[in-house]
């Protein structure tokens, strides 16, 4: 578009220099009277003499011009032109010389001889010019050499000169004296005219806007005004003849303008152009020799950055983040992505970009599934020619070019590690081997980080081991164990869910107790307690109870994976000693397809084995325990448990303000019920004794059988008037309640002292002064008729 307008103008510019030049001539033919003269022989000799000798001088500068600077531009075309403007020098001057009024030119000058010299340095320039179209820019042919064609161009000049001087009068006549210019002179006017605007055109055809094509062709504009003023002209001084004169020195002053564009301005500015390439290729020189020490530096500091990374840290995700920050530092990359194989398809794990790719990508829908693929490295100049491959982002991005590296681990393809460029064909193969090298670091970072992740597994097993080990070797009760257990188990596979169960054995059956549980729903707990603890044992593990010896050692090596629950997967580590169930740990994963990974059964089996004598040696330990601090008959506390509560409980007090109260009961007349009964029917009388205390008493009070006949009862938080209606309502329960013993009823009475402690109260030993207080009441209900209760009153501080 640029173009055209361009030619446009030149067009118009052109045409309206063609009509100014012949508005002058067609104005001085329209108004003769005004503006044409006819100068004085003497005038217009000194006028024609200084055009023609301008003439000559602008020649031989247009000679001068193209002949030194040829060896430059070797611009055949130019010196064609150049030759011939030569020749019309000499021929102008010849024709200056041999003008009437000037001093004889070896022959008697006359108009016919000058007009002669006139019309064959008039055709020649516009057949030169004409010709000289079709000339080459940089002909190779010998001929346009510029020796050889100066050598012609004198020569033909020289002949012609010669020629008209000898042979005037042979030749057609271009003046007669009198008659004016002949009609063979006007034709070749006409021609040489014809010529121009043939060269105009031709000119114009071939980059009308370039500077020095549009000099030639207001040159030959000029020219073809001269031509028609030599035509219009009627007298040798005339205006029309001065006129065309001057059109001449302009035109050739136009053609001195456009050679010095080709010969001279245009070598020079392309001298300057190459001179500001070259320092531009020293700059970028420079440049890229520090760009280089820059990258080698960049790349020597990556490579240590990633050596130190490789062997400090052993987190697999920042080894490889590390890896593709280092791989878009040497590359100068914005787009680099990291990935490794994961169920049949590739996973980004690291990346760097402007845009988040896809987590997961098939290998048949991605540039990286073609490296995966492949197993080599692969370098991809225009990735739009994959579309199958290509995803929104890397659209989005304007990414065009690609190169991958595969990462491999122990002689597999795990992975891939491919950059990308919003340039085409920005990679070459030697990048996609200079890939290898981080990829291969990226192998590197995943084998150290597999190797620690092993010894850390192998550790963190060895600790829970021992942290089992060490914590069943002090006394805990069976819940504690479990809890810490499962505890440990849940944090070592990072379950979803733990529950842990206490396994109690009746006649009916199994029955289960949960004692910890995380991750679990009570709905779902209920569910597996139902399971668990069903009486016909008809769950997978049935006859895991009933099992002895290396059988049951064998079998608790297993770990039993089911899905009791739909919606979650269980791993179930039974946990047996003695060929008895002791408990149950249950791990749950919202995951189906998940559980605790493989190889880890001799692990569990150690931990199984170790916690189930751990739970069985604290069973004993409750047991004894219990033996130790219960009465055997009644069921009660005993008198040593008894103690260790009051204890307990007058700290409280002490602590919090609040009041405790004790109640001493007797059986009335016991040895009365021994004598006649027997002792078993006492025996009896005191075990359901001991089952009212426990139903009628609160759940927070604690009874005890003291001693024979005698029990206690420690009421928490009850001052004197609630631990008094307490003794009343029991006392009264006796008092109506049957006791049997070999079939017959008994009916028994008893009688109770109350007393009182509060942390205001000043004893020095507060335990036995207590129960000294409460067995003087006890004493006094006995002395006042039995079968009621007394309450020890503190006397006033005086």
């Amino acid at each position: 578009m640029s173009l055209l307008v361009n030619t446009l103008k030149a067009n118009v510019k052109l045409a309206a220099l063609t009509s100014v030049l012949f508005g002058v001539l067609g104005l001085l033919s329209w108004i003769p009277g005004v503006f044409y003269i006819v100068y004085p022989n003497d005038i217009y000799l000194v006028l024609h003499t200084i055009i023609e000798v301008t003439c000559l001088a602008l020649g031989l500068s247009i000679f001068t011009v193209v002949w030194y600077g040829w060896p430059q531009t070797n611009n055949s075309r130019d010196l064609v032109i150049a030759m011939v403007f030569l020749a019309v020098g000499l021929l102008d001057f010849a024709h200056m010389l041999s003008y009437k009024g000037m001093p004889d030119f070896i022959t008697a000058n006359n108009e016919n001889k000058a007009s002669t010299y006139w019309v064959i340095s008039r055709l020649l320039s516009s057949a030169g010019l004409l010709l000289a179209i079709y000339i080459p820019r940089r002909s190779k042919n010998p001929v346009f050499h510029r020796i050889y064609l100066l050598t012609i161009t004198c020569v033909i000049a020289a002949a012609l000169i010669v020629a008209v001087i000898l042979f005037e009068n042979a030749l057609i006549p271009m003046f007669v004296t009198g008659s004016g210019p002949t009609a063979e002179k006007l034709a070749i006017e006409y021609t040489a005219m014809l010529l121009n605007v043939l060269a105009i055109y031709m000119y114009g055809r071939r980059n009308p806007s370039q500077q020095s094509v549009f000099f030639l062709r207001v040159s030959l504009v000029f020219s073809l005004g001269a031509g028609m003023a030599f035509i219009l002209d009627s007298h040798a001084h005339d205006s029309f003849n001065l006129i065309g004169h001057i059109y001449k020195v302009i035109s050739y002053y136009y053609i001195l303008q456009s050679l010095l564009q080709t010969s001279v301005l245009r070598p020079y500015m392309r001298i300057a152009r190459l001179n500001r390439a070259l320092r531009s290729m020293v700059t970028k020189n420079v440049s890229l020799y520090k760009e280089t020490k820059d990258s080698e530096r960049i790349l020597r500091q990556a490579f240590i950055q990633l050596g130190a990374t490789l062997a400090s840290k052993h987190d697999l995700e920042a080894m490889l983040q590390q890896v593709v920050s280092a791989t878009a530092t040497v590359f100068q990359c914005d787009h680099v992505y990291l990935a490794l194989a994961e169920d049949n398809m590739l996973k980004i794990v690291a990346y760097m970009s402007s845009f988040k790719p896809q987590e997961k990508n098939h290998p048949d829908n991605s540039f990286m599934g073609k490296v995966f693929t492949d197993k080599k490295s692969v370098v991809i100049g225009d990735i739009t020619n994959y579309p199958e491959r290509m995803v929104d982002g890397l659209y989005q991005a304007g990414l065009k070019s690609m190169v991958g590296a595969p990462i491999r681990h122990n002689g597999d393809v795990i992975g891939v590690l491919e950059i990308f460029s919003r340039n085409e064909k920005q990679f070459t193969q030697h990048d996609a081997q200079f890939l290898s090298v981080f990829s291969h670091h990226a192998g590197e970072a995943i084998k150290n980080a597999r190797a620690y992740e092993t010894t850390v597994e192998s550790f963190a097993e060895i600790s829970l081991l021992y942290d089992i080990v060490k914590d069943l070797a002090v006394q805990q009760s069976p819940a504690a164990i479990m809890t810490r257990v499962a505890e440990k188990l849940y944090n070592l596979f990072s379950a979803d869910g733990v529950v842990a169960f206490i396994m109690h054995h009746r006649d009916d059956g199994i029955h289960t107790e949960p004692v910890f549980v995380y991750g679990f729903e009570q709905k779902e707990i209920n569910h597996l307690q139902r399971v668990f603890s069903d009486g016909k044992m008809a769950w997978p593990w049935s006859g895991l109870s009933a099992m002895e010896g290396s059988a049951a050692e064998e079998t608790g090596r297993g770990l039993i994976t089911m899905s009791v629950l739909m919606s979650r997967r269980l791993n179930i580590l039974p946990l047996l000693a003695s060929g008895i169930l002791q408990g149950l740990i249950v791990l749950g994963w919202n995951d189906p397809l998940q559980e605790i990974p493989p190889g880890k059964e001799l692990i569990l089996s150690t931990i199984a084995r170790q916690t189930a004598i751990g739970l069985e040696r604290a069973y004993l330990c409750d047991h004894f325990q219990a033996m130790a601090l219960t009465d055997p008959l009644t069921r009660l506390a005993n008198r040593r448990q008894f103690e260790i509560c009051l204890d307990r409980e007058i700290s409280r007090t002490l602590n919090y303000h609040r009041p405790l109260s004790l109640i001493m009961l007797d059986i009335d007349f016991f040895k009365k019920v021994n004598d006649t009964w027997g002792h078993l029917a006492g025996d009896g009388i005191l075990q359901q004794m001991g089952t009212m205390l426990k139903e009628r008493f609160r759940s927070t009070d604690i009874s005890a059988r003291y001693g024979g006949e005698e029990f206690a009862v420690i009421l928490p938080e009850t001052d004197l008037a609630g631990a008094a209606a307490l003794a009343e309502a029991f006392r009264q329960s006796v008092a109506t309640a049957k006791f049997e013993a070999d079939g017959k009823v008994i009916t028994v009475t008893i009688s109770l002292g109350v007393a009182t402690f509060e942390s205001h109260i000043k004893w020095g030993n507060p335990k036995t002064e207590l129960v000294d207080a409460a067995d003087q009441a006890l004493y006094r209900a006995k002395q006042q008729g039995r079968n009621r209760v007394e309450c020890y009153q503190q006397s006033p501080i005086k």
